[in-house]
């Protein structure tokens, strides 16, 4: 991840807390896995990343591009 400033850093490591939790969920599958906490751990790992300065960059210039 490219860390651009502050806030991108304050996001990369709550990127990484919720890296960690998916991990200890165990392997994808397995009779305890809990689809359910990888499925929320997941959406938020991805809404955090949306918010990185580097794909608010890429959103804006789409924006301008295609309006």
């Amino acid at each position: 991840m490219e860390i651009i400033n502050d806030n991108d850093r304050r996001l990369c490591f709550r990127i990484k807390s919720i890296d960690k939790k998916i991990d200890s969920l165990g392997k994808i599958g397995s009779k305890d896995f809990d689809w359910l906490k990888w499925e929320e751990l997941s959406n938020e790992s991805a809404r955090l990343y949306s918010q990185l300065s580097v794909h608010r960059d890429i959103a804006n210039n789409l924006i301008k591009k295609w309006g």
